[in-house]
């Protein structure tokens, strides 16, 4: 039965037929570039829709997939698909990347925010992702994925700054 579908086949020219390239010239790198290029320049709407995507995700210490995690993966997750930049692994390290951001008043959404000796630990210990008006969206230990002020009183006291990651 195999030996005659196979003379079928290739009496019919089906053997010789390639599979199409998964990308094209026209149009595989130059559509990458273009993605890119827009998440880059993306405004506050995708950033605001890319967050709301994340909210209840649950907290797990440590966790890096939407069945958990903490804040530096909730923040990178949100960053990289905003705006297809890659940040470190901790808060620690993402408090070096950037600008500082030394007002409040002049925070501005997409920059990161952090926070020092929370439950986490001392130092900073904690980071989000403003998003105007005062707010932040964040991984909370208590509440999963969140959106919190800055005011907050828990949060407020133990603010450390904010960085700005050119896009």
């Amino acid at each position: 039965m195999g030996a005659l579908l196979l003379l079928l086949l290739l009496s019919l020219g089906c053997v010789s037929i390639k599979p199409a390239p998964r990308y094209t010239k026209s149009s595989g790198k130059e559509a990458v570039v273009r993605e890119l290029t827009r998440r880059q320049h993306a405004g506050s709407d995708r950033l605001l829709k890319v967050v709301d995507g994340y909210m209840g995700v649950p907290y797990k210490w440590g966790g890096t997939t939407r069945q958990g995690m903490d804040c530096s993966a909730f923040t990178r997750a949100i960053f990289r698909e905003t705006y297809g930049i890659e940040l470190p692994r901790t808060s620690k390290q993402m408090y070096r990347v950037g600008v500082p951001v030394t007002n409040q008043e002049r925070l501005r959404p997409g920059d990161l925010v952090f926070f020092a000796n929370t439950n986490s630990g001392p130092g900073i210990s904690h980071v989000g992702i403003y998003l105007g008006k005062g707010r932040f969206a964040h991984a909370s230990s208590s509440q999963g994925g969140s959106i919190t002020t800055l005011d907050n009183t828990y949060f407020k006291p133990r603010y450390a700054g904010a960085r700005r990651v050119e896009r």
